[in-house]
């Protein structure tokens, strides 16, 4: 395994933990600790902080280290909001940049999963599908910045996807999970040539993919929580503290 392939992995384990509750928020990770765990030297594993970093979802403090930033239902909606603003305007660029044949075979792989009987092979068949497309999108959308940073957060988008298609696969469950459908939307969008609809296809995905994420990662009472934190800041922001 190569220097980049070890880093992008370590980032991605870490992600992973993240997002199935096995590393907590606030918890500090500890460089050697973790060139322990993934038996390589603290080199990797400070590069791959690093990127963490970038992402938003470790801090790095002076004197302590790495910290793992809050994760709840509040910043999946935030990670998700940019994730709209961003995949909404590549899909406007990418209309009329790919062709019918392949919008023509994303189309048929999509239809058939959207009549095909839910097991662990179908969400394996809608993740691959899934990357196929919004990568396909991506790199059509005639803005390599825009494009540059869309594959900087893949990762976390891609991991966030995973982690609810694990929570389905482990209680063999995949009622409600309709983004086959949605992308199938935007597949016929794109191949009417219309970006207006297919922009709003695509927002209208990644509405429901966020609303969903924050039903499978998290409980009830966390759901809850957050939004009672969320409506007593909102009340705090608009007092006026009196002259």
């Amino acid at each position: 395994m190569d220097h980049g392939t070890r880093r992008q992995s370590i980032v991605e384990t870490i992600l992973g933990q993240l997002f199935q509750g096995r590393i907590k928020p606030r918890e500090r990770l500890r460089v050697e600790h973790l060139a322990e765990q993934f038996e390589v030297s603290v080199t990797p594993i400070r590069e791959a902080l690093v990127e963490l970093a970038g992402l938003g979802v470790i801090e790095l403090q002076a004197n302590r280290g790495a910290v793992v930033c809050d994760f709840g239902p509040l910043q999946v909606l935030e990670i998700y909001h940019l994730r709209r603003i961003l995949e909404c305007e590549a899909t406007r660029g990418a209309c009329d940049r790919i062709a019918p044949f392949e919008l023509e075979s994303l189309r048929g792989a999509f239809s058939k999963l959207v009549g095909a009987r839910r097991t662990a092979k179908w969400s394996a068949e809608t993740r691959q599908l899934d990357s196929q497309l919004h990568e396909l999108i991506t790199a059509r959308c005639g803005n390599e910045r825009l494009a540059y940073e869309i594959r900087r957060y893949s990762v976390l988008f891609r991991l966030l996807r995973d982690a609810r298609h694990s929570k389905r696969t482990e209680r063999d469950h995949y009622g409600q999970m309709n983004e086959n459908a949605e992308h199938l939307a935007i597949v016929d969008a794109l191949n009417a040539g219309d970006a207006d609809l297919a922009a709003n296809a695509m927002a209208y995905h990644l509405s429901q993919s966020a609303n969903a994420l924050v039903q499978d990662l998290f409980t009830d009472q966390q759901i809850e929580v957050e939004r009672a934190v969320a409506f007593l800041q909102t009340r705090a922001s608009s007092l006026t503290v009196p002259r």
